[in-house]
């Protein structure tokens, strides 16, 4: 009788050790389940920050777009002034030629001075308009240049924030990957634990 209490008595503990036992397994596989939990929620924020940095990047690409087309624009407005400056140029020459014309010749010479004269005054009216013009559009010229300068700054501004951006992730991904591994390491350690 003694010895049958005994041993009912080392079963008894035998199996309050082993609930024991089994009771710290399923807290660890609990611990283990929040934290992979945990680890996939991290996991998922980091997608939608890489989303958020793809679309940020997407507008930078448009806006850069936007900057080209606005100085392909610029390119033609100035060959534009260009080619109106070279026809006033010919039309100067032209001026000039009609005038040693009208100096060599002999007949109508006063009535063709006053025309000469006239189509001066209206040249003269056209050369100060196009200064006015050519003044004005180095202005919006001076304009546009610090407007680029200052896109320029922000391109280089948001591509600094991406690349710092880009580092955090590659951290934050080699923090989870490593921690996977750990916890990769421990399950199976309590595997063969469990089944040994």
């Amino acid at each position: 009788m003694v010895v049958c209490k005994g041993g009912e008595k080392m079963s008894e503990q035998l199996l309050e050790k082993i609930l024991l036992v089994v009771t710290d397994i399923q807290k660890e596989l609990q611990d283990i389940r929040e934290e992979q939990k945990a680890i996939r929620e991290e996991q998922q924020a980091i997608r939608e920050e890489q989303r958020a940095i793809r679309e940020e990047q997407q507008a930078i690409r448009e806006e850069q777009m936007a900057i080209r087309e606005e100085q392909k624009t610029f390119r033609e407005e100035i060959n534009s002034l260009r080619e109106e400056m070279n026809a006033f140029r010919k039309e100067q020459q032209l001026i000039r030629e009609e005038q040693q014309a009208l100096k060599n010749g002999q007949k109508e010479l006063y009535d063709l001075m006053n025309a000469l004269l006239h189509r001066q005054d209206e040249t003269d009216a056209k050369l100060e308009a196009l200064t006015m013009d050519v003044h004005h559009m180095r202005g919006e010229m001076t304009a546009m240049k610090q407007e680029i300068h200052a896109l320029n700054e922000k391109i280089d501004s948001h591509y600094k924030q991406f690349n710092e951006r880009l580092n955090n992730l590659q951290l934050d991904v080699d923090f989870t990957v490593h921690k996977t591994t750990m916890t990769e390491r421990e399950l199976f350690k309590m595997r063969n634990r469990l089944f040994s």
